[in-house]
């Protein structure tokens, strides 16, 4: 490959990209776009005033304590007091409420007995992100206040707090969170969701631009260019642009939702060598199609399943054999999970090297059949 040759594709390239309105609008416009909407979107960080219901069947002022204190909480808000389960499922249906509690009517008198006591709570989980957060946060306080109160009628009783505590609870668990300490949903959900914008709009901007270009004269392979020199030309712009957007990305996107990135060696590795394996890929997509109407037409189904095959909204490894040798075909896969893990945790850049290494391979793998198809239809990478 001779760098003036290759300088010569890279310089227009660039140019091409900065001057097409169209190509502006794909790879600057729309990744800033869809970065801020995601940014603003999960602000919060979590969801909260979640909007539930109660069933106190028990009146005393003991469950208006236990109301009061789920109440208190940021992430649920009592608006509706129902008479009977049958009342509260109604308004789920209705869309009023997310869920409600039930508390029974021996709730009080059970407590003062020194007894334990069932709490049920009923939740619409069609939507998991508040299902979880209201399941978690109605056991998490329901168990501590009964606690409280069975520990304080015990210790009225002689007992000590110790036994009194083991009374209540005789099996102890230490939960420990890694990364994502505070459970925040953001934390969870931007990090692929900028990292899924990213890898769309590099093959979208990639194809298009490509593709369109072959219905000209190939005026580079007439020249007698290398194919190395036509490649790397026409690649490295969008390797450049990719490489912006991550920047920006991590050092701006991020931060306006108080995620910070921990390991940032190892952040920089893995992400900039995903651009450039899925630019590479890209360049391989736009060679199997001879029109950017019929690209365009088969990029309409890439991004959803390439997201949901990574292992981002499903265990990769609990995918059906089939699926999960599928996923192997895409960029994605080798990176999503490694690039949140290294935004959430401080961890060591070894854990770098697999994804890396996986990468690199996929990227020379795409290179070397992009080649191929090059040698055998002599069609590739037309230009104006």
């Amino acid at each position: 490959m001779k760098f003036k040759n290759f300088n010569k594709i890279f310089i227009r390239e660039s140019k091409s990209i900065l001057k097409s309105k169209d190509m502006l609008l794909i790879c600057i416009a729309a990744p800033l776009f869809y970065s801020l909407l995601f940014s603003f979107l999960y602000i919060n960080r979590r969801a909260s005033d979640i909007e539930v219901g109660v069933v106190n069947m028990d009146k005393s002022s003991t469950s208006r304590k236990l109301i009061r204190a789920l109440n208190a909480t940021p992430e649920l808000k009592t608006i509706s007091a129902y008479t009977s389960s049958r009342e509260a499922l109604q308004d789920i249906f209705k869309d009023k409420i997310n869920a409600f509690y039930f508390i029974p009517g021996n709730f009080s008198r059970t407590l003062k007995k020194g007894q334990s006591i069932l709490i049920s709570d009923v939740v619409n989980s069609s939507n998991f992100l508040v299902a979880s957060n209201v399941l978690k946060k109605i056991t998490l306080t329901a168990t501590y206040f009964t606690k409280k109160q069975f520990i304080k009628i015990l210790n009225n009783k002689g007992y000590s707090y110790k036994s009194a505590e083991d009374a209540f609870s005789p099996i102890k668990i230490n939960t420990v969170y890694l990364f994502n300490t505070q459970m925040n949903y953001s934390d969870f959900l931007l990090p692929c969701l900028l990292l899924a914008v990213l890898q769309q709009i590099i093959l979208v901007a990639v194809c298009t631009n490509l593709a369109s270009e072959k219905a000209k004269l190939n005026i580079y392979k007439k020249a007698g260019l290398s194919f190395s020199s036509i490649f790397f030309g026409k690649t490295i712009p969008y390797i450049l642009i990719g490489s912006i957007i991550n920047f920006f990305n991590i050092f701006i996107i991020l931060p306006i939702n108080s995620i910070y990135a921990v390991s940032l060696f190892g952040l920089f590795t893995v992400s900039t060598v995903f651009i450039v394996a899925m630019v590479f890929f890209s360049v391989l997509i736009s060679s199997l199609f001879r029109s950017p109407e019929m690209a365009m037409a088969v990029l309409m189904f890439y991004s959803l399943p390439t997201v949901l095959l990574s292992g981002f909204a499903w265990p990769h490894n609990a995918m059906p054999v089939f699926l999960k040798v599928v996923s192997y075909f895409f960029p994605s896969t080798y990176s999503m999970n490694y690039v949140r893990m290294f935004i959430l945790g401080d961890i060591s850049i070894k854990y770098a090297i697999k994804p890396t290494i996986n990468l690199i391979l996929f990227a020379a793998v795409c290179f070397w059949i992009s080649y191929l198809i090059e040698s055998k239809t002599q069609r590739i990478f037309s230009l104006k």
